[in-house]
Parts: C-alpha cells; sequence; structure tokens
C-alpha cells in the first residue's frame, strides 16, 4: 500500500477503475494534475473567494449537480439513500479514520483496520505508516473488553458499496477532528489527506497503551496545509468549517480560519443532523448568523447545505458547464453553486446575476447595482443584506437595484427563495459582495 498523497492517491484510483469505478474516465481526463504539487508559498498567490459568483455562468445549458459536501456513508443502505436524491457527485465524508471513501469501489468491511498506510500522530510525533494495527494491540488484547475482543484479531470484510450507477462521480474527501488548538471539524472536498485511526473511543487501547491520536492532533493551520497539500486539482476544492453551532465555534476564530487562506472556503450555513438530536440542546441546523457576520464583515464566505447523518436535506447544486470531477470541484472554489434544503427539483433556480459598472453592463449606462433572479415556479423571495432582509417579493422572477453609494451600507446581498406549496424548500443563493 502507498502513503495518501496527491500523486499516490490518483494512481491508487487509476487501478481501482480497472474494476468498474468512473474514475477511468477521470484519470484519462486529467492525468497531467497528478504530477502537480503545491507549495506553502503558493497560497499567496491563490485567487481570492470569488466576490460576484455566477459570472461566467450560461446558465440555460449548464448541469446542476446535486451533491454535498459532508455526508456519511460507510455502507451500501447509506449511500443508496443520497443516490436516490439524486446525487450525481459524491464526496463521502467519513472519519474514524478520517480518510477517503473514494473510490468507493475499493472500500471494504474493516478496510483501514487493514490498509492504513497514512501518517498518525503518536505521542506527539507524527508517524508513518503503514500500521499493522493486528500487530499493534496483540500485546494488549487481554487488556480490552469481551465485547470488543470477539471481532479481534481483524479481518477484512466483504465490499462495503456496489458499483456506482453509471455517470455518478467521485472524488476524495474526509472530515477531520481533534486538532490541538480549535474544536472545530472540517470537511475537505477535493483532498485526498488521510488523518487519524479506526479507534475513536479507545476501545482497543491504541491511544491509552499506544498514544495513537484518533484525529488529526495537529494544530489547525499545520493540518489546513496539509488537507490544501492533498488537493487533486490545484484550482478545485478546498475546506468547509463545519456545522458551526454545534461545534459552538467563536465568531472571531471563524474569521481568523476564513482569512487564513481563500481555499477555506466557507461554512455550513445548514446542517441536517445538528438540529436533529436532543442530546445537543444549544444546537441548530441553521448558522445563519454566523454567514452574516463573516459576510457584514466585507468577508466574502460561501454557504454550505449538508445532510452530515441525516440523508434527507441538505443539498450543494452545482452550476457546471461539463459532468467532470475537475469542473465539480472548480465549482466550489469559484462558488458556482446554490443551496438547497430539500432538493429533488422541487424548487430551482433558473438564473442568479448581478451586474454594476465592475462587470458587464450590456451597454447600459449604471450607477450602482441589479441583482436579478428567477426560478422555475412562483417563489417567495428575500434579499438580504448587512441591514437584514431588504426586499421581500412573491414571482417567478426578482429584481433589486442597489445604489452605488449604499454598498458601504448593505456590504453584501444574498437571496433565499422559498417553495409556496407546503414542501419546506428553501433556496440559497451564495453572496455577492458590494464594493
Amino acid at each position: 500500500m502507498v502513503s495518501f498523497n496527491r500523486r499516490n492517491f490518483l494512481k491508487s484510483a487509476t487501478v481501482s477503475a480497472l474494476t468498474g469505478s468512473c474514475y477511468a474516465a477521470f484519470m484519462h481526463e486529467n492525468n497531467a494534475y497528478a504530477e502537480e504539487t503545491q507549495s506553502v508559498k503558493e497560497a499567496e498567490s491563490i485567487p481570492k473567494r470569488n466576490r460576484c459568483p455566477y459570472r461566467d455562468i450560461q446558465w440555460e445549458t449548464a448541469y446542476q449537480v446535486h451533491t454535498t459536501t459532508h455526508g456519511h456513508a460507510t455502507r451500501q443502505r447509506e449511500l443508496q439513500k443520497y443516490l436516490d436524491r439524486g446525487f450525481k457527485f459524491l464526496t463521502l465524508s467519513n472519519y474514524y479514520p478520517s480518510a477517503p471513501y473514494c473510490p468507493a469501489v475499493k472500500m471494504t468491511y474493516n478496510y483501514y483496520k487493514l490498509h492504513h498506510t497514512h501518517p498518525v500522530m503518536r505521542a506527539g510525533k507524527l508517524t508513518q505508516g503503514p500500521f499493522n494495527w493486528n500487530e499493534i494491540v496483540a500485546p494488549w488484547i487481554e487488556q480490552v473488553d469481551e465485547k470488543f475482543r470477539r471481532s479481534f484479531p481483524f479481518k477484512e470484510g466483504g465490499p462495503a458499496f456496489e458499483p456506482l450507477p453509471e455517470g455518478v462521480l467521485e472524488a476524495p474527501n474526509a472530515e477531520h477532528h481533534s486538532f490541538t488548538d480549535a474544536g472545530v471539524h472540517i470537511c475537505a472536498p477535493g483532498s485526498a489527506y488521510a488523518s487519524g485511526t479506526f479507534d475513536a473511543h479507545n476501545d482497543y487501547k491504541t491511544m491509552s497503551n499506544g498514544k495513537y491520536n484518533f484525529g488529526t492532533g495537529l494544530p489547525w493551520r499545520e493540518a489546513f496545509r496539509k488537507m490544501f497539500d492533498g488537493l487533486i486539482f490545484p484550482d478545485g476544492g478546498g475546506l468547509t468549517i463545519n456545522h458551526p453551532v454545534w461545534s459552538r465555534l467563536k465568531k472571531d476564530l471563524m474569521m481568523e480560519m476564513l482569512e487564513y487562506d481563500p481555499r477555506v472556503l466557507g461554512i455550513e450555513v445548514f446542517n441536517q443532523s445538528s438540529g436533529s438530536s436532543e442530546r445537543y440542546p444549544w444546537s441548530d441546523s441553521y448558522s445563519e448568523e454566523h454567514w452574516d457576520y463573516a459576510l457584514s464583515h466585507g468577508c466574502q464566505c460561501f454557504g454550505f447545505f449538508v445532510p452530515d447523518w441525516g440523508y434527507t436535506e441538505g443539498v450543494n447544486v452545482l452550476l457546471v458547464p461539463e459532468m467532470t470531477v475537475h469542473e465539480c470541484l472548480r465549482a466550489y472554489r469559484l462558488g458556482n453553486w446554490y443551496g438547497a434544503i430539500k432538493g429533488r427539483g422541487i424548487l430551482n433556480f433558473k438564473s442568479i446575476h448581478f451586474k454594476d459598472s465592475g462587470n458587464e453592463t450590456d451597454g447600459e449606462k449604471m450607477t450602482g447595482g441589479v441583482l436579478s433572479a428567477e426560478t422555475d415556479k412562483t417563489a417567495k423571495f428575500q434579499i438580504i443584506s448587512a441591514l437584514g432582509v431588504v426586499h421581500e417579493t412573491v414571482s417567478e422572477k426578482l429584481s433589486f437595484t442597489v445604489e452605488k453609494e449604499d454598498y458601504a451600507r448593505h456590504v453584501f446581498l444574498r437571496i433565499r427563495a422559498f417553495a409556496t406549496d407546503d414542501s419546506g424548500e428553501i433556496l440559497f443563493s451564495q453572496p455577492f459582495m458590494l464594493g
């Protein structure tokens, strides 16, 4: 087995593709990227987060690809729930260990107990793999609870997933946690970086006896760099800050992370799981307050809409010119997607556009900006800025003008569109930063 860096991930993905994964086409198209690396110094040359999303989208011909950046699946019945919702791009975000389940066709039950090759923090030092957990645990197995000893030694099981349907794309991702200086969870769609171990609860004494960290075990900046280094495309994918309300994320730390690197793309604005358990009375599915805080301070912050462990709500609808992994990950980098609570085609945006004297005006003489949108059914539109809800209308089309002298007051504009039936569907545009 090989370690999880960009080059080796792509090579191993190619091998697995021979068994039927759609990665064969992916690798043929994008093999040139396999040799690229990205140094820390290059971060300074990374374009800033796009302050005017959708600018180059050809809405009439763009594919609207349903997907998410944070969804768990370790077996077919869980994966099938995404497929049944029409997801065409999978970036499964599992943990314990936080390692890509991609390509899905390679995954077996107990896979990472038998094929753990990525580094792990042990006793405060980064220790290179591979790790033979049967040999590591054997000396203290008698100290392990009997109910866990029954599953030892670890044996590899059968396939965890059936082959993906034709046309379903996939890319690496994982949910990373246990940073030494921040209580956050981070997904990294498009990154092959892997961290941690299988033994989340120290059931096999790997933490107490072996001193193996079950998460990143690193300061967040250092771990972020490793995630950036693992991106399979230099111009696509990035990092998401997960469930800010559930994590009790301090807004100043959120801002520090967003300002650290443009590839920290944004935050989860909606996380189904975060509001669905009585175990976390402080939590909520929505983190719009965090979102608007960042935007009101002039920081472009993309919004993500995810099921997590929920499976029935939270969708990112990517807008891409071609159905490729590269284009899907580029859409995330550029902010070319919108969020939906339900998905399933209940309500769709047909266009979202902001134009002012700073971008194309079709020869118009403009003294400000115009935000316009259209949906495929009548919707209740709201426009939100730093001032709150500044415009509402019920229609299939929306148009809102903001004068240049008011840019500093509004700071940003974003759209919410509510379905007028009883479906509970809500659509969210990405924000437009003014000025």
